[in-house]
């Protein structure tokens, strides 16, 4: 008996350290993958549709993990990362194109290997990701491929430095004049169009300008408005 119970912990073990190897080796390539074709908060897709090596070597990776035996860090890190490179894949296999509106229902259509399951962008956004790990801020680090939305950090995600960049990527996009911008002379602040789509997220505690005050440099001042930009579409492409 005691002969197979450590059978069977041998086998959890092999199996365990099986999928973080398979997860070092997809964020290693994700890593290579950002840091040669991304720049200025702008993807290469071109370079990518000619080369896409790295982005396949990432995704086979992705596609052999046994997410059930990452811990929730791990599994939230994971999750980030592959939402983003999902984008890139689905921009590749489109491209050229000018937006992924151009491609029909781009976040909900095309299917992606996560682990030993198939999920489009939405279902990983909502259906996985937000409901096991729940932050709003993941608003600033998942990207849709358009210049509205705040760019790619030129680095993987981990269990390591995911909160970290989780703080410190939100408050850089809340800093950024093309995702909050105030009028001094029109008393306005203009905010992006994520802060009125997920309203919900951000305000259930605070009021949006509180939410948006923790981590602005240059506060929004009492008694300002806010008004909502328009979304811009166009392809985050280089």
């Amino acid at each position: 008996m005691k002969f197979k119970i450590h059978i069977i912990v041998l086998l959890i073990l092999g199996c365990s350290a099986f999928a973080k190897a398979q997860l070092s080796t997809f964020t290693t390539a994700t890593n290579e993958l950002l840091n040669e074709h991304f720049t200025n908060g702008k993807v290469d897709y071109a370079t990518i549709k000619r080369n896409p090596q790295q982005l396949k070597r990432a995704l086979t990776a992705l596609k052999k993990i046994s997410l059930e035996k990452l811990n929730v860090i791990e599994r939230e890190a994971l999750h980030i990362n592959a939402y983003n490179l999902f984008v890139i894949q689905g921009v590749v296999d489109a491209y050229p194109i000018k937006s992924v509106k151009d491609i029909p229902n781009f976040f909900d259509a095309k299917k992606y290997n996560l682990g030993n399951k198939k999920v489009s962008l939405n279902q990983l956004e909502k259906e996985i990701l937000f409901s096991e790990t729940w932050d709003e801020r993941l608003h600033f680090v998942l990207v849709c491929g358009a210049v509205g939305c705040p760019p790619l950090k030129k680095k993987a995600f981990t269990a390591d430095n995911t909160e970290l960049m989780l703080r410190n990527m939100t408050k850089i996009a809340i800093n950024d004049p093309q995702i909050v911008s105030i009028d001094m002379h029109e008393k306005k602040a203009l905010v992006s169009k994520i802060f009125d789509w997920y309203n919900a997220d951000f305000t259930r505690t605070e009021t949006l300008k509180e939410y948006i005050n923790q981590y602005r440099d240059q506060k929004i001042p009492d008694g300002f408005t806010i008004e909502f930009l328009e979304y811009d579409w166009s392809l985050n492409g280089k």
